[in-house]
């Protein structure tokens, strides 16, 4: 009898630490988050590469996020960011600016489809911060262009990439410079139809294009550089002055948005012309 009373008390603390293990799990159960996401980019976006993911909030009160991420296998992310972003119920609909990272290439760019996306945040509530992930629509077609931009770059880039080079002043107080065409692999001719300033800075081609043929090494665009704009608006809060489009053209292919390399000497070179061009305090 009292081993069947020891095996009884021992039943009875056993089945009470197991209902206390199911009333705590109930207890500690958090509501789910009422948040639905979307992705837009904006054109100040595609300058800094970032995306907005674009939040609406269906429950009955405000949901603070403190963290926000882009995550997909088919882009190498840029991490987690900071954030403090209320989001209000109702039809407003909130953006977080972040990062999504180069192209994930998996194979030829014209037949790359961007993987499922997912918004993956840190919310604030009562008991803390717990992390939420939330699915972004798909297939996406946003993701999938800027997944085949990256790659067609790339594709280009194994064949020839495009420098500025050579800037002198001319007597007109603007600059000469050219742009290099330099073969990277290959051999198939690659043609340099259009080059673009930036918001400080024109670029004028000398000609309407420039070819690199199979045998060559290397080719030069002449181009005049002069100031855009000497606004201090424009001067002071431009974000990449020396971002200069090229569309390259690999054989008979059409032409694919690329970036003109700017070395750090050349830079320092812009940046002097562009203070005594626009008369800026030093």
């Amino acid at each position: 009898m009292r081993w069947r009373a020891v095996l009884i008390g021992v039943a009875s603390l056993v089945a009470i630490a197991s209902a206390s293990v199911v009333v705590a799990a109930v207890v500690t159960r958090r509501p789910p988050v009422p948040l639905g996401a979307d992705l837009v980019q904006y054109r100040t976006d595609q300058a800094l590469r970032t995306v907005k993911i674009q939040l609406s909030n269906r429950g009955d009160a405000p949901v603070q996020v403190v963290r926000a991420e882009l995550w997909s296998r088919s882009f190498a992310g840029t991490g987690p960011i900071d954030t403090d972003t209320l989001v209000r119920t109702g039809d407003v609909r909130t953006d977080i600016r972040v990062g999504y990272g180069h192209g994930v290439c998996t194979g030829p760019a014209a037949t790359l489809t961007a993987e499922p996306a997912t918004a993956v945040l840190g919310v604030r509530d009562g008991d803390g911060t717990r992390e939420v992930a939330l699915p972004l629509p798909y297939p996406s077609e946003l993701l999938t262009s800027l997944l085949r931009a990256d790659c067609e770059q790339a594709e280009v880039a194994r064949v020839a990439t495009a420098t500025l080079a050579g800037l002198r002043a001319r007597p007109d107080g603007a600059l000469d410079a050219v742009v290099r065409l330099t073969r990277t692999g290959g051999t198939a001719p690659v043609t340099m139809t259009e080059v673009r300033g930036s918001v400080l800075y024109t670029l004028t081609p000398a000609s309407s294009a420039r070819t690199l043929a199979a045998t060559q090494g290397a080719v030069d665009l002449p181009v005049t550089i002069d100031s855009n704009r000497c606004d201090p608006h424009a001067v002071g809060e431009v974000k990449k002055p020396y971002e200069f489009p090229a569309w390259l053209a690999v054989g008979d292919a059409p032409p694919v948005y690329t970036l003109i390399d700017v070395p750090a000497g050349a830079r320092a070179t812009l940046f002097g012309f562009v203070r005594e061009r626009c008369a800026l305090p030093g």
